[in-house]
């Protein structure tokens, strides 16, 4: 069975989206914990709102931060929310809007 040409285009489209998102997350995730130490330092326990390898702000939670990336106009896969522990405290969680859990 042969798929219409669209629907290739569609799926390879997505799938280079997502491939995008994920690298670049990735890469914000490394530059965080690269930079880790001085970017926690007097802000424990707070998140930090990261886009193009920068601080953008810090925040008193994961939602709060999430509003200012909404307000600031960051689209899905350009900035990342990570919350301001050690290296020994970290857990990496991946949110992806393709997946949804219910029952």
């Amino acid at each position: 069975m042969a798929f219409p040409p669209v629907f290739l285009l569609d799926i390879l489209l997505y799938y280079g989206v997502l491939w995008y998102i994920m690298t670049n997350l990735d890469d914000l995730y490394r530059w965080f914990d690269k930079n880790r130490d001085s970017i926690i330092v007097d802000h424990l326990k707070e998140c930090v709102l990261l886009k193009d390898n920068a601080v953008v702000g810090y925040y008193p939670d994961t939602d709060t931060a999430l509003s200012a990336a909404q307000n600031s106009g960051f689209t899905m896969g350009d900035f990342l929310i990570q919350d301001c522990v050690t290296d020994e405290e970290d857990t990496m969680m991946y949110y992806n809007q393709a997946v949804c859990f219910g029952s």
